[in-house]
């Protein structure tokens, strides 16, 4: 499956089980795009994920998990990751606007907004 067809697929089925919540909507989203980001990167580099693997001193099949979304990612997992693909991971957020709305002594978390 292309990069491209993850980030689609991640769109088409989470919206889809009602039981996802907004949170979970918009971290499989991010999960996504970083998986995305990796595989097309290590691609650019020229990398096999065995290589990138030595490279961070992991497993094969982490880099696969990575890559396939199947794993959560660390701040420090993210930093070893941009530091051995040299891309930054917040670019991509930079547009983005985030904030929490508090009405009533509820929460309403928001991160879809663009600026």
């Amino acid at each position: 499956m292309s990069s491209e067809e993850k980030l689609r697929n991640v769109e088409e089925t989470t919206w889809l089980n009602k039981y996802v919540t907004e949170e979970d909507h918009i971290a499989n989203r991010y999960i996504a795009h970083i998986a995305a980001t990796i595989e097309l990167q290590r691609k650019a580099k020229g990398y096999t994920q065995k290589e990138l693997a030595r490279r961070l001193e992991v497993s094969q099949v982490m880099v696969s998990r990575w890559e396939n979304g199947d794993e959560n990612f660390t701040i420090k997992t993210l930093a070893k990751l941009a530091i051995a693909l040299e891309i930054d991971f917040f670019s991509p957020l930079e547009n983005r606007v985030s904030h929490l709305l508090v009405a009533e002594g509820e929460s309403n978390y928001n991160a879809s907004k663009t600026v």
